[in-house]
């Protein structure tokens, strides 16, 4: 079944083009519809989903299709609708015009008196291109009667007409820079809640209260006494907070008694990535009651309690490759480490979300399965902390946990958000930087029982020093703009001059620009380049492969070539072998290649093939071998002399 029929372009309907073209500068008619070239030519990219986006690109714009159509300038619908009515018949997909709430100039009429309307240029094809059509514009004669003023309404809505018309030939119009800005604003606004609420667990932010009314708003409140209640007002508002003594107690209760709990897995980096490590630490917020948290939070932050578990299947597995694991190097001050099965990790995980929490109790029974019988406490209300700690979620539930089971869990609290939070920096940052900005010392990171504390120790740093920064606030953003403008200026400073240098040394005065530059085959050795060769800096690892397998060709040959002249000196010829009635000598140093390629996967009995890339290099070792099918082939030794 066909596709239905193109809807008409919204408004009147299209005019058809006339019979012959008009002279150059000849207005249109009033009421005829144009669409921008720069629009058009980004009309399957802009308002066109994937992938029918790239099918209608390759058919219809790619490689100068578009420009082969030939276009009049200035632009008659028709020839828009024209292209759309090709799309349709030739793909079957159903294409509309772009609603005009969402690009208001890419479908432009002129029908106001008293304003500009477009005049002919000519048509734009492959043989012509824009700069020329636009050099054949004649010069502008004023005329006195088609004039108008800045301030007449006919020239603000031609004015805005432009205006849309220059938006839709951008890639990204104005409604959606709006969209991602206000994508942008919400995502902050999520990370600095998430901060107030977590300061609000710790007792440094007291909670809003909504409901007590404004004292501004009261004419019965007397004026001696109207300063004291808007006091009290922005305190309840949580607006005006008294600077943080850090040296006192909490001012304000632990919203929640709140138990942190933070979990840091840590897997093997290569698939199927097994998890080789688990570390839990927890905060109880009971152990702050009365306890002044210290400069920077380090009192508090000798309450964390740490486990961490290695397991028993993956011990033997070290990370090295993308970072250096230590799973051997717990903290001593943290705990010592406990090895688990992968069996028993769900129920161990488990145990340590229950009373007495990461805390083992001589008083909790444990069966064989590692299941606790139930506590007497009652449960405590608990907030899940990590360092994308979706990241840790996820590993927890591939071996059977799902932390968001639990009932009482009240959010789960990222640190790299709240440190975007406070520093108001839009990328994240890792553990080890964190630390750094907070002047806390983290030893062996990368271990899960180290890192579980230490974020820990981050989220207790972080709160402290937003919340002592809020009391300046104004100052502190100002003082954080200025430096950052100045950071960009004199980035972009260096950048520049450095730039300027660079070109200074690369291009001298004087000189003919040298021989001829050559391409160089992939495998011709790093360390033999051709005569003014241009090298890769970087080879891919198939061509790093292959240069290895030509060095170790070039050695064979080379041990070959000493063993010949030797047994030449003898008058012996040990090893060498006819191959058939030809009489073809196979040399040793061939023999010896050909089974290095085959420990490299080639079977017995079969053929060996290089990529067309090195067929000029083995031509060259192999004193002129010939191309077979596009590459050199060589038979595979049976491994015989």
């Amino acid at each position: 079944m066909s596709p239905p029929p193109l809807e008409d372009p919204p408004g009147e309907s299209v005019s058809g083009i006339e019979s012959s073209l008009p002279y150059i500068g000849q207005i249109a008619p009033r009421g005829t519809k144009f669409c921008p070239l720069a629009a058009v030519s980004k009309w399957p990219y802009k308002f066109i989903q994937q992938p029918d986006s790239e099918i209608i690109s390759q058919r219809f714009f790619a490689a100068g299709r578009f420009r082969a159509r030939g276009w009049t300038l200035y632009y008659i619908v028709d020839e828009v609708q024209n292209l759309f009515d090709e799309i349709r018949e030739q793909l079957g997909l159903i294409v509309r015009w772009p609603l005009k709430e969402k690009a208001p100039g890419f479908l432009l009429k002129f029908s106001e008196a008293d304003t500009p309307r477009p005049q002919y240029l000519g048509r734009l094809d492959l043989h012509h291109s824009l700069d020329e059509m636009e050099a054949k514009i004649p010069p502008q004669k004023k005329n006195r009667d088609a004039t108008f003023r800045a301030e007449d309404r006919s020239f603000a809505a031609f004015k805005r007409k432009m205006e849309d018309a220059i938006e839709a030939t951008k890639h990204r119009n104005k409604n959606q820079r709006d969209k991602k800005k206000k994508q942008r604003i919400g995502t902050k606004q999520i990370w600095c809640a998430q901060m107030k609420r977590t300061q609000c667990y710790l007792g440094i932010r007291p909670r809003a209260d909504p409901s007590m009314p404004d004292p501004v708003q009261d004419p019965d409140i007397p004026v001696r006494e109207l300063e004291r209640e808007i006091k009290r007002y922005n305190l309840a508002q949580c607006r005006d907070l008294p600077d943080l003594d850090v040296s006192e107690a909490a001012p304000f209760p632990f919203q929640s008694n709140v138990v942190f709990i933070c979990v840091d897995v840590e897997a093997y980096e290569k698939p199927p990535r097994p998890i080789t490590e688990i570390g839990i630490s927890t905060l109880d917020t009971n152990d702050l009651v009365d306890l002044a948290p210290g400069e920077r939070g380090t009192n508090w932050m000798k309450k964390i309690r740490s486990r961490h578990f290695r397991i028993s299947e993956t011990g033997h597995l070290h990370n090295k490759e993308h970072v250096q694991g230590c799973a051997d190097r717990f903290e001593p001050d943290f705990g010592v480490s406990e090895w688990i099965s992968i069996k028993e990790a769900p129920q161990v995980i488990a145990s340590c979300f229950r009373p007495p929490l990461s805390r083992p109790s001589e008083n909790t029974s444990v069966d064989s399965h590692g299941d606790e019988s139930e506590s007497e406490e009652p449960k405590r209300q608990l907030v899940l902390v990590g360092h994308d700690v979706q990241n840790d979620v996820e590993y927890l539930r591939k071996i059977g946990y799902d932390v968001a089971n639990l009932s009482n869990l009240i959010e789960a609290v990222d640190t790299a958000d709240l440190y975007r939070a406070w520093k108001h920096e839009q990328n994240p940052s890792n553990l080890g930087a964190i630390l750094l900005a907070l002047e806390l010392i983290g030893w062996n990171l990368h271990n899960a029982g180290n890192d579980a504390a230490y974020t820990l120790q981050a989220l207790i740093g972080i709160t402290i020093s937003a919340r002592l920064a809020s009391s300046n606030n104004n100052s502190l953003l100002h003082t954080e703009f200025t430096h950052r403008a100045k950071q960009v200026e004199r980035e972009a400073h260096d950048r520049v001059q450095e730039e300027a240098a660079e070109w200074a040394v690369a291009d001298q005065e004087g000189g003919d620009g040298g021989p001829p530059q050559p391409l160089v085959p992939i495998g011709w050795p790093s360390n033999k380049p051709a005569r003014g060769a241009l090298t890769k800096e970087s080879p891919s690892p198939k061509e790093r492969k292959v240069e290895k397998r030509v060095s170790i060709m070039e050695a064979a040959r080379e041990r070959a070539e000493k063993a010949r002249e030797e047994e030449k000196k003898r008058g012996v010829k040990k090893g060498w072998k006819t191959d058939g009635e030809e009489g073809i000598v196979s040399e040793p140093w061939v023999e010896e290649k050909v089974e290095v390629a085959q420990e490299d996967g080639a079977q017995d009995g079969g053929e060996w093939e290089f990529d067309q890339g090195i067929t000029d290099r083995l031509a060259f070792l192999n004193g002129g071998g010939a191309a077979v099918g596009g590459g050199v082939k060589l038979p595979v030794s049976d491994g015989g002399a």
